[in-house]
């Protein structure tokens, strides 16, 4: 199950940068080395895909997604203080993202920094409502409502309850929902992160 949940994240998190990946704003090279890398982790190559993150970093140093993408590798080798720095990266080169924030708050409530993973989390919340209250992000308000209630569970907003209840109608959401609204936080943290 702790990989579902963490899969179900990073394709958020992916879904939400894949438009941003063929943006000019990013050097071509990059990006192309990034994807690479991509391509080794999911082979097993982390330490040759970390290497090719690296480059991709120092060609291009506002490039966010090679930050993420080690977030991962750093996780799966219980290298939790590096996994937080990448996740700091992620969101000063890319601060309007609601799921890094999030990200960034599991981390620093794993590794004690309980005040810092608060102000994270509500971070996220209020990027999330911003994009829920864009006319011209409609077209991802549901996911967004999913992770702004999962974000309000962490820090202990109980309207994620109706949240979720809202979400649980909708077909496509009731799988999500049912994984995550009767777990406790620390259920969902250990499943996320350990």
């Amino acid at each position: 199950m702790k990989h579902l949940i963490s899969f179900l994240i990073i394709l958020g998190l992916i879904s939400c940068k894949n438009s941003k990946e063929q943006n000019p704003e990013y050097n071509p090279k990059s990006i192309e080395l990034n994807n690479r890398a991509v391509k080794l982790s999911q082979n097993f190559k982390k330490d040759s895909a970390l290497i090719l993150y690296d480059q991709a970093i120092k060609l291009d140093d506002n490039y966010y997604l090679p930050h993420s993408n080690k977030i991962g590798i750093y996780l799966g080798m219980k290298e939790y203080d590096k996994a937080l720095y990448e996740s700091e990266m992620v969101i000063k080169k890319k601060p309007d993202l609601a799921e890094g924030w999030f990200f960034a708050g599991l981390l620093n409530e794993h590794q004690g920094n309980d005040k810092k993973a608060m102000t994270n989390y509500r971070k996220s919340i209020q990027i999330f409502t911003d994009r829920i209250n864009n006319p011209d992000k409609q077209k991802d308000i549901n996911a967004n409502k999913l992770n702004r209630a999962l974000s309000k569970k962490f820090v202990g907003d109980q309207s994620f309850i109706e949240d979720f209840n809202e979400l649980r109608k909708i077909e496509e959401y009731a799988f999500l929902v049912d994984q995550f609204k009767d777990k406790s936080k620390e259920e969902i943290m250990n499943e996320l992160i350990k």
